[in-house]
């Protein structure tokens, strides 16, 4: 994870959306919890992907998007990660992916997310955003 930094290329954005101090999530129809995101599509910039996933996914609109990093996977593939307030909410329409919409005073448990693998606390630890569950502290 390469914090307050920006990649040349990116392939996709995730946002790490808040209502208040809560995080926001959605509840993806075939995995499990995690924040709004997806491919970015032709032209975009990380904050229209940012915006459109968002609208998508949870119904939210988005006030100031801050890119805060980016990680890659094994493979290759380029996620910038940002953060935002979300501005309002509509109702899902069940066009997108997503069947559910919550936010939590804590983030739900790995066994709860999409991705088991601690990033997001670990994401929500190093920014020092709330929401994250007890665990080691962040290092620099």
């Amino acid at each position: 994870m390469y914090l307050g930094a920006l990649p040349r290329v990116h392939d996709s954005v995730v946002c790490l959306t808040y209502t208040g101090d809560r995080p926001l999530l959605v509840r993806h129809r075939r995995r499990a919890w995690e924040f709004p995101g997806g491919h970015a599509e032709p032209g975009e910039t990380v904050q229209e992907t940012a915006r459109r996933e968002a609208r998508e996914e949870a119904g939210a609109t988005l006030g100031e998007i801050r890119p805060v990093g980016y990680y890659v996977l094994s493979g290759g593939h380029v996620t910038v990660v940002t953060h935002a307030r979300v501005t309002g909410l509509v109702p899902l329409t069940g066009e997108f992916e997503t069947v559910e919409v919550r936010a939590f005073d804590v983030l739900p448990s790995d066994e709860e997310l999409s991705w088991a693998d601690g990033l997001y606390a670990h994401l929500l630890r190093a920014l020092g955003l709330p929401g994250a569950p007890p665990g080691p502290a962040a290092t620099p």
